[in-house]
């Protein structure tokens, strides 16, 4: 359904994005991560035909994003992070406006338009003029514009962004069964929302793709261990030689300290503690760490530094 060749973008002398390549099938539901100034709105810029890469292809359903523009963006719903919405217009005006914009045919729109309103939970603001829903209803709102015509690809920018939490559980409720009927790719800050939803993760730096694969895998990746220690000096650097050993950092908040991260599915415990024995040192602490995605993600980016240096 997507497939992403060799993307990149430059803003003048900066690359936004550099090499990028990955494909997606129907019905799979995509999170897009990285931090700020990864290069994820360039690439849902580019995918919704608002940007044109510098060099590479991007193709939506077998459409080129640049020489077949309007075939692209016909199979395309898009749900930016601030949805463009017309104040003085009501939920079922605004959704017919769009509606018109998407070339659905006249006679289909009105049935349409129901749907999606029904979809999203609407019904009860139909005639309410958009200016006066609150922050979660106009996300709903733009929600269901981007829901419009039954898009093969749904592109979403932070969806859950001004929702409660019961509205958060039903847009994920609404992602997933969307999902039965289109590819979503969804960037959100709430990694909450990411996990409970993506059943896979592009993780983005500096432009370029650190990781593609299962979210369960990325999650399996977070085996970290705590270890407090007294005695000697050369005891983080006897943890690194340990087999199945990936990284030891010295936290400096606190004397002795250490975070060691191991290979996924790796129970170290025991070669830790004979490890810090051998060395002379006193084990006061061996506890594991399993911040969920967020720890597993910055560790991600962390051993990418690393990597790099």
């Amino acid at each position: 359904m997507l497939k992403v060749d060799r993307i990149s973008r430059r803003y003048g002398s900066r690359l936004a994005l550099k090499d990028l390549s990955f494909q997606a099938g129907e019905h799979e539901i995509i999170a897009l991560m990285g931090r700020n100034g990864a290069g994820k709105s360039t690439l849902m810029n580019i995918l919704t035909g608002y940007l044109a890469p510098s060099e590479g292809q991007a193709f939506i359903g077998g459409h080129d994003v640049q020489s077949e523009p309007l075939a692209a963006r016909r199979l395309v719903g898009y749900l930016p992070e601030t949805p463009p919405l017309y104040p003085d217009m009501t939920v079922r005006e605004y959704l017919t406006y769009c509606a018109r914009l998407k070339g659905i045919a006249a006679k289909a729109i009105k049935a349409e338009v129901s749907q999606v309103i029904e979809r999203t939970g609407l019904k009860e603001y139909t005639n309410r003029l958009s200016r006066a829903l609150s922050k979660g209803y106009r996300q709903r709102l733009g929600m269901a514009q981007a829901l419009l015509g039954s898009p093969a690809l749904l592109v979403l920018d932070e969806p859950g962004s001004g929702l409660d939490p019961l509205q958060m559980v039903q847009m994920r409720e609404l992602i997933v069964s969307a999902a039965k009927g289109c590819t979503v790719l969804l960037s959100s800050h709430i990694l909450s929302e990411v996990t409970n939803v993506c059943t896979r993760a592009l993780v983005l730096e500096a432009g370029q793709l650190r990781y593609d694969g299962p979210m369960s895998t990325l999650l399996e990746g977070e085996n970290a261990l705590r270890v407090v220690y007294q005695g000697a000096e050369g005891i983080p650097d006897a943890l690194r030689t340990l087999p199945g050993v990936r990284r030891v950092r010295e936290l400096p908040e606190e004397a002795g300290a250490l975070e060691l991260l191991g290979e996924p599915g790796s129970d170290l415990r025991r070669a830790v503690s004979q490890c810090v024995t051998d060395n002379g040192g006193i084990l006061l602490e061996l506890s594991p760490q399993r911040g969920g995605l967020e720890s597993a993600f910055l560790r991600l980016l962390d051993d990418g530094k690393e990597a790099a240096q």
